[in-house]
Parts: C-alpha cells; structure tokens; sequence
C-alpha cells in the first residue's frame, strides 16, 4: 500500500511572515496519511489559546496523538472561587488515516550541557519522544515524533543514544495487557495492541548531516551490525533538494529527517521538502512510502 507520509517542525503555526495562521498547515497536510509534527501547542497566547492538536485533528479529520514536553499551569479561578483548569503545553503529534492503536510519552534526557558563552538561547526546554502503533495495510508499524535539543554535546547525543535504545528495547517489550477474559472489565473487552519491531523516527533532530550527531545516530544499533536508514538518501526519488529550515542568514539547513529499522530501507519511493512553503520557518517534508 501506498502511505503518503509528512513530517513538519510547525513552530506553533507562526510562518516566515511571523504571522499565525494554523489554517496554513492544514492546507499543506491535507493529502497526507500520516503525520509527525513537532512544536504543536496548547493555550500559548501567540498561538490564540487555540488548543492545537484538536484543531488540526478535527480540521484534516485524522486520528492523533499528543504528547507535551512540559505542560505549565494556565488555569483561571472567577469572582465565585470555581477554579477552570487548563495546561499550556509545547509538544509533538501524530496525525493518521487509520486509528492509532496506542501511543505513550518517552522523556528524553537532559544532562547539563556546556556550551560557548555567545550561543543562544543557553537553555533548552524538556523534550520528549511521541511513540504510536498504527496498523497500515494488517501491518501494525511503530512511529515516533520527535524533536530534539538545539544545545550541542552531551544533551543531544544523549537524546540520540535514548532514541536508539528504544529503536530496540521496545520490540522486546511485554505486552500492555494480557488478552484475559478475567481482566476485561480493566481493558473493555479490546485485545492487547501488537508489539512491532518496524519502526519509523521522524522530526526535528536539529543536527545537519555532516556533524558528530549524525554520526551517532548512524552508528549500528545495540547488539547488532545493522544502522538506522536515513530515508531521504534511500529514496528512489528526490523531487527537491534536502534543506528542510531556513536559517537566519538565509541559508537552508537539514535538520528534519526521516529514519527507519532496517527491513524497511526499501519501501521509500519518493522524497521532497516543499521550499516553497512559508508557514513555519521548517519546511514539510514529504515521502511516499510503500507499506
């Protein structure tokens, strides 16, 4: 089956223009199957307190799932002291034609990092990695959204090798629950989702492919010989070069990738970052796949 997939840095809906329009987003992922998106917000003030998942969710008509890197309190209390709870939060998503079978958060690490006195900003916020089961074509395929810290050294490979250890240790995993008849008023009758070994990381990783970071994420995977593919250079075909974000001297960078467990290197068809496209200072990045 052929799966149209995106993944997209949205940076809260703001474009090049530095104006907020979410309906931008929309428009440019209306075609896709399935999405991994970093940077999606809840009650930001810049963002028009607009609850972001849902919208782009009820708007593209998709499943999704939502993981914040950190939530803080946006809660009101009125003149009577009945207390309205809301969370502003900052995190990824995953959007999809078909339904998301589970998902759950995985914190990635932040060991202090030293960085040069003029670099900017010298505090990164909590990340996390947005884990999915989708069942594409009887197929149950493992993504995850991700965006990694922009500090250089420790607190990126560190995120990278966190990464990499899920890549292995998750197929290995117990199930949720076991398919029980005894337990079913715990689990409402629905079987235990699958445990694939397939899986697919995207988003924003913040490092360009020639530096130590790259690398490291190329490097074989734990116990075994075989590396991760970067699905961009294993694509069949590129319908534009690789920048995916402009950077502030007007350069394109490649910051946004696409990789996969190793049975899947070949099942890239195509590959293309849309340049043309200013609603986030990322550029979406689009590939068919066969699954």
């Amino acid at each position: 089956m052929k799966v149209k997939f995106a993944t997209y840095n949205i940076q809260y809906g703001v474009g090049q223009d530095s104006r907020y329009d979410l309906s931008r987003i929309v428009d440019t992922l209306k075609e896709q199957d399935i999405i991994c998106l970093q940077e999606a917000t809840t009650n930001w003030q810049v963002c028009e307190n607009d609850n972001q998942p849902e919208v782009l969710a009820a708007e593209l008509n998709l499943y999704m799932a939502y993981a914040p890197g950190f939530e803080v309190d946006y809660s009101s209390k009125d003149d009577n002291g009945i207390i309205t709870n809301a969370r502003r939060g900052f995190g990824n998503m995953v959007l999809s034609r078909w339904p998301i079978l589970y998902s759950r958060a995985h914190s990635l690490p932040r060991p202090a990092t030293e960085v040069s006195a003029d670099f900017y900003p010298l505090v990164d916020l909590p990340r996390v990695a947005l884990e999915v089961i989708i069942n594409v074509n009887s197929n149950a395929i493992r993504f995850i959204s991700v965006h990694l810290s922009h500090l250089p050294g420790e607190q990126r490979i560190a995120q990278i090798n966190a990464l990499k250890s899920l890549v292995t240790s998750l197929p290995s995993e117990m199930h949720l629950w076991d398919d029980d008849p005894q337990l079913s008023v715990y689990t409402d009758g629905m079987k235990a989702p699958p445990i694939p070994k397939s899986t697919l990381i995207a988003g924003d990783f913040n490092f360009e492919a020639d530096g130590i970071d790259y690398a490291e994420m190329m490097k074989p995977l734990a116990n075994s010989t075989n590396s991760l593919t970067d699905a961009w250079l294993s694509s069949k075909t590129h319908l534009s070069d690789e920048g995916t974000c402009l950077e502030y001297d007007g350069r394109f960078s490649r910051l946004d990738y696409l990789f996969m467990t190793p049975d899947l290197s070949d099942c890239i068809i195509s590959a293309n970052s849309d340049q043309n496209n200013l609603s986030s200072d990322h550029f979406p990045l689009f590939f068919e796949l066969e699954l």
